[in-house]
This record gives C-alpha cells, sequence and structure tokens, in this order.
C-alpha cells in the first residue's frame, strides 16, 4: 500500500498539472481560435489513433503486464520481453497501415458530406498510432519494474505541454493549418523518445531477443490472453469512442468538435482512475496470484471512494458554473451544454467502481470478461443509432451513460459472484448527497455577469467557497482515511 500512495500522489500531482494545461488547452484555446470543424479534425485523428494503438499492440502490451513475472529478472536482461515487443509492433503497424489504405473511404464518410479537412490529413492517423503505441510498451515495461511516475509526467504533463505550444504557434501566426498539424504529431511523439531513453537507464535494459518466451510454458496461455485481450481492449476504447465516430456520421465534423470539447470533462474525471489504474496494477496482479483477495478489497473499496470524492467535486463545481464557463468560448458550443452533465453523471458511476475493469480483465475469468465488453459495444451502437438522430449530441451523451451503467453493474456483479469483492458502502452515496447539496445551493450563490473581470470573480469565489464547504465536510466525516492522513500530515508540516 504504501508503493501505491506514494506513486499514487506523485501521479495525481503530475496528471493534475497536466490537466490544467490540457484543460486550458483544449476548453479555450482550441475552441476559440480554431474552427469547429478543424477541432472536429483533431478529435477524429485522436479517436483513430486510440482505436489503432490496440490493434498495433496485438494484446502484447495487456499480456505482458500480466506474465511480467516470467520475464522480470535484471541479471538476465528481462528475458528479450522489449525485442518480443517491438517485433509484435512492426506487426501490428503494418496491419494498422493496410487497414487505413483499404477503408479510408468508408472511414472518412459522413452522412452530411463534411469530410474534406478529415480526408485531407487522414493518413496522419499513422505516425501518431506508431509513437503511442511504442510509448505504451515503453511505460508498461516501466509500470513491470514498479517505474509509474515517469510514464504520468511524460503522457500526462509533456505532451499536454508541447501540444499548448503547438496551438500558441497556431494562435499568434506563426504557422498556417498544415504546419500546425504537424507540430501537433510532433507534440504526441515526443514522450515516446524520451520514455525510451529513460528505460535505457532501467536495470536490466536490453533490445537483445532471447528463446526464453518461446521455450516457456506459459506462452500458450500468454498468446491465448493476448488474443482476448485485443478484442476486449480494442472493444473497451471503442466504447469511449464510438459516440464520437458516431456524431461525426450522423452529424459532421462540426459538431463532431463540440461533442469532443464538452467530452474534455469527462477525461478530466477520470485523471484519478487513470492514476489509480497505474500505480495499482503491479500490486493487484500480485496478490490476485496469491490469492489475497483481501488485500485487493481493499484497494478496491479505497480506490472507489477516493475517485468519487474528487469526481463529485470536479462536477459540482463545473455544473454550478457552466453557464460562466460557456460564456468563455464560442457560443455554438453551448449546444453542448447537457452533453457535460450526461457524461459527468456517467463517470461518477465509473469511478464508484474502482478498478473493476483491472480485477476481471487479469483474472481467470477474463474471456467472460471480453464477451461483456462486446455486449457494451452492441448497446452502445444500438443506443447511439436511435438517440443521436432524434436528439443530436444529448442523444449520443444519453447513450454513453446508459451503457456505462449497464457494464460497470454487469462487471461489478460479476466480480462479486466470482470473488465476493465489492468496492460499494455507504459512505459513497453520502459522498454524492454532499455534492448534490452543495450544487443545490451553488444555485442561489450571485452571478457576476457583463465583463470578464466580472465572470472571473463569479468563478473564482463561487468555486472557492463551495469547494472549500465540500472538503471540509469530506474531512470532517472522515471518508477516507487515507486522504485524511495525506491532509493531517500537511496541517502539521505547515502549522
Amino acid at each position: 500500500m504504501t508503493i501505491i500512495k506514494r506513486q499514487t500522489i506523485l501521479g495525481t500531482i503530475y496528471s493534475y498539472a497536466g490537466v490544467l494545461v490540457g484543460t486550458f488547452t483544449q476548453a479555450f484555446l482550441i475552441p476559440n481560435f480554431l474552427t469547429v470543424e478543424q477541432n472536429g479534425l483533431l478529435a477524429m485523428l485522436m479517436s483513430w489513433m486510440f482505436i489503432l494503438v490496440f490493434v498495433a499492440s496485438l494484446g502484447y502490451n495487456s499480456a505482458g503486464i500480466k506474465y511480467f513475472d516470467f520475464f522480470r529478472n535484471a541479471e538476465k536482461k528481462h528475458q528479450g520481453y522489449l525485442f518480443n515487443g517491438l517485433v509484435v509492433f512492426l506487426i501490428g503497424m503494418v496491419l494498422c497501415t493496410l487497414l487505413l489504405i483499404v477503408f479510408k473511404e468508408q472511414i472518412v464518410k459522413s452522412s452530411v458530406g463534411d469530410n474534406t479537412l478529415f480526408k485531407e490529413y487522414f493518413f496522419y492517423i499513422i505516425p501518431i498510432t506508431g509513437f503511442v503505441a511504442l510509448f505504451n510498451l515503453f511505460d508498461n515495461y516501466a509500470k513491470g519494474l514498479y517505474d509509474t511516475v515517469r510514464g504520468n509526467v511524460l503522457s500526462q504533463f509533456l505532451q499536454r505541454l508541447l501540444i499548448l505550444l503547438a496551438v500558441l504557434t497556431f494562435i499568434f501566426e506563426w504557422v498556417n493549418f498544415d504546419r500546425f498539424v504537424l507540430l501537433w504529431v510532433l507534440g504526441i511523439s515526443i514522450p515516446t523518445v524520451l520514455m525510451f531513453v529513460h528505460i535505457t537507464n532501467l536495470e536490466g535494459f536490453s533490445l537483445k531477443p532471447s528463446s526464453h518466451f518461446l521455450k516457456s510454458d506459459f506462452k500458450t496461455e500468454f498468446f491465448r490472453f493476448a488474443s482476448f485481450s485485443v478484442l476486449t481492449g480494442l472493444s473497451s476504447i471503442v466504447i469511449t469512442k464510438l459516440d464520437t465516430l458516431m456524431v461525426y456520421d450522423y452529424l459532421g465534423l462540426g459538431q463532431t468538435g463540440i461533442y469532443n470539447t464538452c467530452l474534455l470533462f469527462g477525461s478530466v474525471m477520470t485523471i484519478s482512475y487513470n492514476v489509480s489504474m497505474k500505480a495499482s496494477t503491479a500490486i493487484v496482479l500480485d496478490a490476485m496470484k496469491e490469492n489475497d483477495f483481501d488485500k485487493i478489497q481493499t484497494i478496491f473499496t479505497k480506490s472507489s471512494m477516493t475517485q468519487l470524492i474528487f469526481g463529485t467535486g470536479l462536477l459540482m463545481l463545473v455544473w454550478v458554473n457552466v453557464d460562466v464557463l460557456f460564456s468563455f468560448i464560442k457560443p455554438e458550443y453551448a449546444t453542448g451544454k447537457y452533453v457535460l452533465l450526461i457524461i459527468g453523471l456517467a463517470k461518477l458511476y465509473d469511478l464508484a467502481s474502482g478498478i473493476n475493469s483491472l480485477i476481471l480483465a487479469y483474472s481467470k475469468y477474463y474471456k467472460l470478461d471480453s464477451l461483456l465488453v462486446l455486449t457494451f459495444v452492441g448497446l452502445l451502437f444500438l443506443l447511439n443509432h436511435v438517440l443521436i438522430p432524434k436528439y443530436g449530441l444529448n442523444g449520443a451523451a444519453a447513450a454513453a451513460f446508459l451503457s456505462i451503467v449497464y457494464y460497470n453493474s454487469a462487471r461489478n456483479y460479476l466480480i462479486w459472484r466470482f470473488f465476493k469483492v465489492h468496492p460499494y458502502n455507504w459512505r459513497l452515496f453520502y459522498v454524492v448527497l454532499v455534492g448534490g447539496g452543495l450544487t443545490f445551493l451553488g444555485y442561489w450563490l450571485p452571478v457576476f455577469t457583463g465583463n470578464v473581470l466580472g465572470k472571473f470573480l463569479t468563478l473564482t469565489y463561487s468555486s472557492a467557497l463551495l469547494g472549500g464547504v465540500y472538503l471540509l465536510l469530506i474531512y470532517k466525516m472522515n471518508f477516507s482515511p487515507d486522504l485524511n492522513g495525506v491532509v493531517d500530515k500537511l496541517l502539521k508540516k505547515f502549522l
């Protein structure tokens, strides 16, 4: 638990620093200085990149995490782990490139014919997919050696800083849009190079081949797990991107830009989840290997509480100030106001479910998890198909909400049935109750409008007041002893 706590705190600091940079870029600069179509282009490039990254890895990263114990041996240079991963990566990238070439017209097609920009920059998907897939290989290697912080720094902070710099070059008209996209791709790619330099300094680094894997007794199970993890991982990322892709198909590139900006809030809410997953993965897998489900229950419960506290606080502050926030960007983005709320509520349920994806996906029931993911994708596709034409962007958000509730409920039921562990207790309900009550009270706070200074004053005082009361209540009610312990240490240090 000491390792998890220390790395979670460090990871959270870097991640939230990255969130500040990323939010400023994605929620203010891009909506104000790029057209909605240009914003939609970046969203589509990123969506397809995330999907194809799982194809490029061919399940090696997921299986590598589960079976890294069989490779971990510094004296033997971790027995060819990186070499094997690079071979798989090359095969996967060839496959991705062929898929993009063959299915280009189907991918860029949109029902409203708004696809000129996407078609022009379509093949930029290839380099960003390659660099991100390599980053994941290197980062998972580092995580297998219990080093989770550097990957967070590079992917959550540095990458967002580089993208910010690229956007600024466009805003100040130092480059045209074509050159900007090149700089944007470069910003995504540089962290991979730095991550590679970092892992060369870890004990046991080597790119030499080894016969260990091919001669091992676990290779059949490794390949089997990798095959299912491709299905699970691909389906899982499709889940997060399918609504964006279907908004593009039904409503066009401009509406995709608006929808993607509203989805940014959901991504911010899940920062604590991403950090918790990175810090918990190796330790939870060790506990599962030893059948230590008491430790898993502890991590499961604490991760659920910590994630929900952060998520509820963020949703409360954003929704109370939602009209003021939208007033800072172009008026057309206001059509996504209720998308933000619906996605926020969906993410709350997701956060309250803790690390359920880690537990089921890396257990002996991983095949069942793969089937569950497929049902999730099917339900999400069906709901989007029905709701987007009728309700537009709000329909896409509603489809995501219903699918997330189904998916997490089914997953948590299976975990309880097979392992008798679950993330729920009454304190989770009380956290949401505190957040909901303060949100209601926030509607009665005065709003200063008319100029930028008044808007900033409203944001500052309402966030400070409601956020301060929220944190005080969370602390006094002792919902999370771990968080209270951190606060107590800080108070002793500075008071």
